[in-house]
């Protein structure tokens, strides 16, 4: 994603153009044509949906008919005869069985050939005698009393119980009670044939693509025309048993919608199961005329682009070209831009910036001849610096050679203060540079504080607290020299005693602290003022004699120019007691 990003920021401006043109117009039309597309096949599934519920409500609406139709034709029969009087009671003799027998037997081929589409009527009696009437008297008759539970006919208190033998036919069972005092004689089967139901779906098959499967109030299978293995998979699954009118569900790789209606007291459960590819397959045209759509009106906006981005990017291409060449050459024709857009003014800013240029040019050449001359005169300057160099390195033989007598004739201690000495005046004049490391720092004041312990024998005490760590900071030369100066000058030489010069150096949150203390005469408050902020008082600095405080000044205003107003010197000072001089630096070290 990176390297496209860059491959992108590196390319023409006139691609940049085409390609900002090309993929703004594809998101909008990719947009407005998938959402047509979209809301589009969701009308389609949505009036699919709605029409689909309206179809298996007429199919509950008629199934509800259709059986409803055989049961009042089944109770008007039994109500209008004497079947109930004849079934509650017992035969006594074999006269009465077979007028029984014989009454029964007229009873159902009177009801049989009420319809032409019942196939056998049957009847179990209280005591479990069956009686059984077929249309087809050769054929061989199943009684469909030994495929009912009678105690649950019997719970039924008189609803029709409808049930399917897996084969062309369909069954009415329900109990039969006796009129006068409504005690149970037995049971009545009426058989029918199973496309006085099954027309209904033929018909509703030929309107939509599915499969509808029509169940009883046990959720048993009733009528179906041929189970797809859709259709099998839900009913294996029990998914009509979800409780919603609508849901999805998968089967091998397909997408199916289930809808189910039940109708009054869930006598019926009318279940379509609509595969939703077949369902939107009348889409496929819209989604093809989307494609062309959007392939059309990309090629269209590329052509577009192209033009347009050719003619903004003109007035680039020219000052391109004149820029150049002007670099190559250094000479400058000037640009007559094609329009007074951006690009335009920009082209005229660049004719107006050549000519300044071309001036500067010749300009910079007269200060370069300039510059030649100040250099010769500057080597002329060094060379007479590196003869006056003779005078230091004189200097510095002279108290070799002092250092040198004073040995020989066992003079330890003034040999040791000309070597000292000469170590100091070596280290700084020899030094270049403005900052150097606080060790080197420590060590030459160390130095400088040991020439005054010679020359003040036991009366300054020196410590010295260094911290190895902070060895490598980086620090401005000849910092701590002149508050140790000041220490003795303004503190030790002033009052009598043994004197304690302290210098020590410590880390503080990201800061170098430097202190350095001495136990001489002190100051008062308003001295200390004037000497922090002399600019106040019309004072450059303070001091008795030849000495003065303008060393302290200077490293004050030093530390602050380099580092800013956060840093510098602070002065804890009594009278009689001492002076503290702290120094605040940021520790930035050798190799930062």
């Amino acid at each position: 994603m990176r390297s496209l990003r860059r491959l992108y920021a590196d390319a023409k401006l006139r691609t940049k153009f085409l390609l900002a043109f090309t993929v703004i117009v594809m998101i909008t039309v990719s947009l407005i044509s998938g959402i047509n597309y979209f809301v589009s096949l969701g009308v389609i599934k949505r009036n699919s949906g709605e029409f689909s519920q309206y179809l298996i409500g007429q199919i509950g609406i008629n199934v509800d008919k259709l059986t409803t139709d055989v049961e009042q034709a089944a109770f008007q029969q039994f109500r209008n005869s004497s079947l109930s009087q004849t079934l509650s009671r017992e035969p006594d003799s074999e006269a009465e069985v077979y007028a029984r027998k014989r009454y029964v037997s007229d009873f159902l081929s009177d009801l049989l050939f009420i319809e032409d589409y019942y196939k056998s009527v049957s009847i179990l009696d209280a005591a479990g005698r069956s009686y059984v009437t077929t249309r087809k008297a050769a054929q061989p008759v199943e009684d469909p009393m030994e495929r009912i539970d009678l105690a649950q006919i019997q719970e039924m208190r008189g609803r029709a119980l409808w049930f399917t033998d897996g084969g062309d036919t369909l069954y009415m069972a329900k109990a039969l009670y006796d009129i006068e005092t409504s005690s149970y004689v037995g049971v009545i089967a009426i058989g029918l044939e199973s496309d006085y139901v099954g027309e209904i779906l033929a018909e509703v098959q030929n309107l939509m693509d599915g499969d509808v499967l029509i169940l009883n109030e046990f959720n048993q299978l009733f009528v179906s025309g041929a189970l797809s293995g859709a259709a099998e998979y839900y009913l294996d699954q029990n998914l009509y048993l979800s409780g919603k009118a609508k849901s999805d569900f998968e089967y091998g790789g397909k997408h199916y919608i289930s809808s189910v209606l039940s109708t009054d007291y869930d006598k019926w459960k009318i279940v379509q199961i609509i595969d939703v590819g077949r369902l939107t397959r009348g889409t496929e045209s819209l989604k093809y005329w989307t494609i062309g759509t959007l392939l059309a009106a990309l090629l269209l906006a590329f052509l577009m682009a192209a033009r347009i981005s050719k003619s903004i990017t003109a007035n680039i291409r020219l000052l391109l070209q004149s820029m150049s060449k002007f670099t190559l050459d250094s000479k400058h024709e000037i640009i007559v831009p094609r329009s007074r857009d951006e690009v335009g003014m920009l082209a005229a800013r660049f004719n107006s910036m050549a000519e300044k240029i071309d001036d500067l040019f010749h300009s910079v050449y007269r200060e370069k001849m300039l510059v030649q001359q100040a250099e010769y005169r500057s080597l002329q300057l060094d060379y007479k610096a590196l003869q006056a160099q003779m005078n230091p390195h004189f200097l510095y033989n002279t108290l070799e050679t002092i250092y040198s007598m004073a040995k020989l004739k066992g003079e330890e201690e003034i040999g040791e203060l000309i070597y000292l000495l000469g170590r100091l005046l070596r280290e700084s004049l020899g030094k270049k540079g403005d900052d150097i490391t606080l060790g080197e720092e420590l060590e030459f004041v160390g130095r400088y504080l040991a020439i005054h312990q010679i020359i003040y024998g036991d009366r300054i005490e020196v410590r010295i607290d260094d911290d190895p760590a902070l060895a490598e900071c980086r620090v401005p030369k000849f910092i701590l020299q002149p508050l140790a100066e000041n220490a003795i000058v303004h503190g030790i030489e002033e009052k009598p005693g043994k004197a304690l010069i302290r210098i020590a150096c410590r880390a503080e949150h990201g800061d170098l602290v430097l202190e350095v203390s001495d136990n001489g005469v002190g100051m008062e408050r308003e001295k200390v003022e004037r000497l922090l902020r002399p600019e106040l008082y019309g004072e450059a600095g303070e001091g008795s004699g030849k000495h003065t405080n303008v060393g302290v000044i200077s490293v004050h205003k030093r530390v602050r120019i380099l580092h800013g107003e956060s840093y510098g010197l602070s002065i804890a000072s009594r009278p009689g007691e001492g002076t503290t001089v702290t120094v605040r630096l940021p520790a930035v070290r050798r190799d930062e």
